[in-house]
Formats: C-alpha cells, structure tokens, sequence
C-alpha cells in the first residue's frame, strides 16, 4: 500500500433535460468563479499506511499552491531532498489541482437532490469525471459522492463533500478496494470566497495478497 498522494488538496447523461435548479446554478457558478489561478494555499498532509500484522508508517509532508504551481516543501519536517522532490513533481504531474473550483466540474453535468433526514439541502453525484480520482487506477466513474450545500448567507455554497466507493471493487486481477472515502470540509475564506479547508481520506484493499489501510489528513491554510 502506497502511503501518500492519494490527494486529491471530483457523470451520467440523462435521458431528459434534468428541471430548472437555482441554487444549483448558484453553487455552480460560485464554484467557476475560484479557479486554480485566483487562489493559493499551504497544506500538510498526513498519511498513515498499515499492512496485516505490521507496524503503521506515517509520512507527513507540507507544499505549496501559488496559482501557477505546486511546490513540496518538507517531508516529515525537513527540507525536500533532490530525490523527493524529482518523485512529487513526477507524481503531481497533470494532476487537477485541489480546491473548490472542482465542485463545478462534480456538478455541472447532473446532480440529483437527496431527501435528507437533517433538513439540509444535500445533492447527489453518481459517478465523478473520468480523471478525478486514481488509487493507481482510474475509480472516478464507480464512486458517489453527496454534496451538502450552506444556505444559510446571501450566496449558497457546498460546506462538505462526501465521496465513497458504494460497494467493493477489483482490479488488474491483483488489487481489490474495499472501501473508500474521501471528506472534503470547506469554508468561507478571504473576500467571502469558498474554499478548501480540510480533507480527509481512508482507503482498504489488497495488492497482491496484502491487505491494508491507509488514512490521510490534509490540513489546508488559506493564502489567497
């Protein structure tokens, strides 16, 4: 079980045009309008891997968004080496960049409403875009994810996103997923913007015979 970078810092046609939604399109736009550029931030990842009957190895790293491009700054607290950061920059590569600007790509093609026992305002996205999340795999198309939107202010906005594997999946005839999570936390930061502030990932399976858990938490600080 690889120990980090499961990262993330997210459709189905129907056969009918989907009802008018307002505050869907708000959430969307709101979404559209903090693209990669207009924002920056620093984040520590913590991530906590165990196999079967041995003993769990954190790694815990911190980098950098600037609005141009991701910078790995440490690793378990010290500067990174030549080699570490030849690895993230291999890593990173063509990934999408974490933030709330990915929501309106999780949205936009369709987005059910979620009866709720709460009385929140919840939305329901079954299958995220081809490329939003790979465990060394492409799973995007197999997850769900339920958005919970804040109503609450002038201007709704998605406060936490829950994305997760319905039921146990094999692949590569080596590798078998069975559970899967990611919690996404966001808040209002500078000017009132949404954005990014917590994220929390749990991933079970076997590779080869192996079977593991690994946990990351990412902490984001806001800077732009």
């Amino acid at each position: 079980m690889r120990p980090y970078l499961f990262a993330i810092p997210l459709l189905f046609a129907t056969a009918a045009a989907p009802a008018p939604d307002p505050v869907l399109d708000k959430v969307v736009a709101g979404s559209r309008a903090v693209g990669p550029a207009s924002i920056a931030f620093e984040r520590t990842v913590r991530a906590t891997s165990q196999e079967k009957d041995a003993a769990a190895v954190t790694q815990v790293r911190s980098d950098r968004w600037d609005g141009q491009q991701l910078t790995l700054l440490t690793v378990n607290g010290k500067p990174a080496a030549a080699a570490e950061l030849a690895d993230y920059r291999k890593a990173t590569a063509g990934k999408p960049v974490p933030g709330y600007h990915r929501l309106a790509d999780f949205l936009k093609a369709g987005a059910s409403r979620l009866p709720d026992a709460q009385g929140r305002l919840v939305y329901r996205i079954t299958g995220l875009p081809k490329g939003s999340i790979n465990v060394g795999k492409d799973i995007s198309g197999d997850l769900v994810a339920d958005a919970v939107v804040d109503n609450s202010g002038s201007v709704p906005y998605v406060s936490r996103l829950r994305v997760f594997l319905p039921k146990p999946l094999s692949f590569f005839m080596v590798a078998k997923l069975d559970a899967f999570e990611v919690v996404n936390e966001y808040r209002l930061g500078p000017g009132g913007r949404p954005a990014l502030a917590r994220s929390i990932q749990t991933l079970t399976g076997a590779q080869f015979g192996k079977a593991g858990t690994t946990r990351t938490e990412i902490a984001y600080s806001i800077l732009r």
